[in-house]
């Protein structure tokens, strides 16, 4: 790893980090501070600290313990993120349009496009990483979003407007049509979702542009609005955080997940916030995570190999076994081929 990387690492540990984090989970969770002695890696973190802090990153030192002889290190995200970006609808609408430009290859401002909303996309909190470390492999990824479909959610959700599509649920091998009081947008991890109250499920839901299947139609098209009104206590970023496994139709249940301490520090920065986080003294943790669609879940499990172990509810646990050993027949037969 080269230094770029150790400090990227870094920054990304202390600023995510639930709790002040100590020199020994530092040592053993960043790869680049295996050093052969103490003496060697604290003087390799020491000149770290201080070239982040002559950046003018806020590297913060505080006591864990009322005697103050174990200390733990943080960066304060007040201090370190700028204020959030708030936009209008009609600058919404065009970074609509920035997402498409940088989507096709084929006009002379792609490249540019694409740099832009890189750029913006952290500031507009998505939630995504787009660096090359600690990403827990959610990449930027050009998406195929009819700009008509966005631009007619957008339009229906600043108006008010109840809209009718069809859709397409993930797993479930066939579309249905849902009618829609759309509350806003957001975007995460490179794609775009519109959050509102589904009338096919009574509740609140959230959905995937990119597998609507239609043209997204106005329910009332000549008729005045609005068609409904938004609920008091509605926050877009409570349905935001709601992940891939968490996302379509079945029955909710909670499962624990083991991860190992090479990997426990970067679940715990992108998921702690969400999902209950149990360190472990190894460096390790468990997560307990909040699941209704088990193949997008198993899919993210396995993603980690053998950095992440699913330990309830068994159900989950033979489902990993099953997938693995449907893998070792498929190579198997390509072997044998």
């Amino acid at each position: 790893m080269n230094k770029a990387e150790r400090l990227i690492d870094l920054i990304a540990m202390l600023l995510e980090a639930q709790r002040p984090v100590t020199l020994d989970r530092i040592r053993t969770s960043i790869p680049g501070y295996d050093q052969t002695t103490t003496a060697s890696f604290k003087r390799m973190f020491e000149r770290d600290k201080s070239e982040l802090r002559e950046m003018g990153i806020p590297i913060l030192v505080e006591h864990l313990d009322p005697l103050e002889e174990v200390q733990g290190y943080r960066i304060p995200k007040e201090d370190y993120y700028l204020p959030e970006i708030t936009l209008t609808p009609e600058e919404k609408v065009a970074l609509l349009l920035v997402n498409r430009l940088s989507s096709e290859e084929v006009t002379p401002l792609s490249r540019e496009a694409a740099a832009a909303l890189r750029k913006l996309s952290p500031d507009l909190g998505d939630g995504s990483r787009l660096g090359q470390s600690g990403s827990l492999h959610w990449r930027f990824a050009p998406q195929r979003e009819p700009v008509e479909g966005l631009t007619m959610l957008l339009e229906a959700a600043v108006g008010q407007r109840s809209v009718r599509f069809v859709y397409r649920s993930l797993g479930k091998g066939r579309a249905r049509e849902r009618r829609l009081d759309p509350f806003g947008l957001y975007f995460e991890r490179g794609a775009w979702y519109v959050v509102g109250y589904c009338h096919l499920r009574k509740e609140i839901r959230s959905f995937r542009v990119s597998r609507i299947e239609s043209a997204v139609e106005p329910v009332s098209p000549g008729e005045e609005g609005p068609d409904f009104s938004r609920p008091s206590d509605f926050k877009l970023e409570d349905y935001s955080r709601i992940l891939p496994w968490e996302f379509e139709e079945g029955a909710e249940y909670e499962a624990r997940v083991r991860f190992s301490p090479r990997i426990a520090w970067q679940v715990e920065r992108d998921l702690g916030g969400v999902y209950r986080f149990e360190p472990a003294s190894d460096g390790g943790g468990v997560l307990h995570v909040t699941v209704r669609n088990e193949d997008a879940f198993l899919d993210w499990v396995l993603s980690f190999a053998e950095d992440a172990e699913v330990l309830s509810p068994q159900e989950l646990r033979d489902g990993i076994r099953e997938r693995l050993l449907r893998m070792l027949d498929k190579l198997g037969g390509e072997d044998d081929a």
